[in-house]
């Protein structure tokens, strides 16, 4: 069925197309000959053209709907009473939305710097110890009395990296056991998913704010363990922000979009009250795009349910 899709997509997109079939056909042979590098520059624009814009259709393989709809009851977005929302960090890309609740004198831990360290500089003029952790660079952009950099990263239990660390054992060595309505902050490219399977409830409930970027959210290989980790983190924190990363692409099924880059901002249960009926509309007024020049991704009334008159998967966009 999937191949005969894609076949009938292939043929309509480029069964008309006689020099792009052309291409097709003799691209092999001609990287064979040394004087066809002309033809190998021509047949590379041509097929970067017309098949790199298509090729995550061609090839994809959804999760099953369960996913998509669990995903949907497991992300819904409440509104904390008597608070604000605030946008900490950069405007674009490194920027993300928080409680405007702060304690001054305590502690933030932030995964994944790059050469950004605009959210850390944000919440140091908020009083904020940052403990900062990116095992890929060797020092920060700049500096700041409250700033704490190691060339570390987060890892589960399990992993065989030195350069690795459980949160635990990064908590452990600054001694902060005992430290309590702590931020954590989280952009790993992926890796986040291995540390939630390892980290436990009673350290995450450290955390009175949590905000991360998820990967691989829209046709994940393994919808199972995705919702069984959003289901660990909804035991003690509760989401109150989501914005799509504009730099990914969507599936929509049931009138949603599922991102596969997105922002999140949970907080905890314990912490705060809730209005649970919340008729949010995404993206927020405090949101940006990631990446300027392409368009945000709407999310709209994401907290409403999901319609059951369309069953069909449709991949809307394509990085």
């Amino acid at each position: 069925m999937l191949r005969s899709i894609r076949q009938k997509l292939n043929d309509k997109l480029f069964g008309n197309n006689l020099l792009l079939n052309y291409v097709l056909a003799n691209r092999k042979r001609s990287a064979l000959s040394k004087k066809s590098n002309l033809f190998r520059k021509l047949s590379s624009a041509l097929l970067k053209l017309y098949l790199i814009p298509v090729r995550n259709i061609l090839t994809i393989n959804y999760a099953p709907e369960f996913y998509y709809t669990e995903l949907h009851k497991l992300m819904h977005i409440s509104k904390v009473k008597g608070f604000d929302l605030i946008r900490i960090g950069s405007s674009h890309d490194g920027g993300y939305i928080l409680l405007n609740d702060f304690h001054e004198n305590n502690i933030a831990y932030s995964f994944g710097i790059s050469n950004d360290v605009s959210w850390d500089k944000d919440m140091a003029l908020n009083g904020y110890d940052v403990f900062m952790y990116d095992h890929t660079i060797n020092g920060l952009p700049e500096n700041n009395s409250r700033f704490h950099f190691f060339k570390l990263g987060i890892g589960g239990k399990n992993n065989h990296d030195e350069r690795l660390k459980t949160l635990e054992e990064l908590i452990a060595k600054n001694n902060h056991q005992d430290k309590n309505n702590m931020i954590l902050k989280m952009d790993v490219e992926g890796a986040e998913w291995g540390f939630f399977e390892s980290v436990s409830s009673e350290t995450l409930s450290q955390f009175s704010q949590m905000t991360f970027e998820f990967h691989g959210m829209d046709i994940t290989p393994n919808p199972e363990k995705i919702i069984n980790i959003l289901r660990k983190i909804n035991k003690t924190h509760k989401l109150i922000h989501l914005h799509a990363n504009n730099n990914g692409s969507y599936v929509q099924l049931g009138g949603k979009k599922f991102c596969s880059l997105l922002e999140v901002t949970y907080v905890l249960k314990s912490k705060y009250d809730f209005i649970d009926d919340y008729d949010v509309d995404l993206p927020l007024s405090l949101d940006e795009v990631n990446i300027d020049g392409i368009p945000e991704i709407e999310l709209g009334r994401w907290n409403e349910k999901m319609s059951s008159n369309s069953s069909m998967y449709s991949l809307m966009r394509v990085k």
